[in-house]
């Protein structure tokens, strides 16, 4: 009866230390996974570069069509500034900051 008693306790605390020992590396796992999801996200952050000229169309707003030229001219311009801006903010000089685009805003 004492034997069964001990052989029922020692069954039971290692169990106990399976599931302690489990556990923990289920939480260490979890961790990993959270920091590498942050560290992520800090690398993306980082490589997002500062976008100065963008413009957000207005889901609302219905351009008419004779302005259709105008507002495409004025997208190529500005994309083409934001390029010239990228390029400056990842290589900053005097070259890159008095450089011009090549493109003129005309109006018909």
């Amino acid at each position: 009866m004492l034997g069964i008693l001990i052989g029922g306790l020692f069954t039971f605390m290692f169990g106990g230390l399976v599931l302690i020992v489990f556990l923990g590396a289920r939480r260490i796992e979890d961790e990993f996974e959270e920091r590498k999801k942050e560290i992520g996200e800090i690398r993306a952050q980082a490589a997002r570069i500062p976008r100065f000229l963008v413009v957000s169309p207005l889901a609302s707003a219905r351009v008419a069509r004779s302005d259709e030229a105008l507002v495409w001219q004025v997208q190529q311009y500005l994309e083409t500034e934001q390029v010239l801006a990228d390029e400056f903010v990842l290589q900053p000089s005097l070259e890159s900051l008095y450089r011009e685009s090549g493109r003129r805003i005309t109006g018909h």
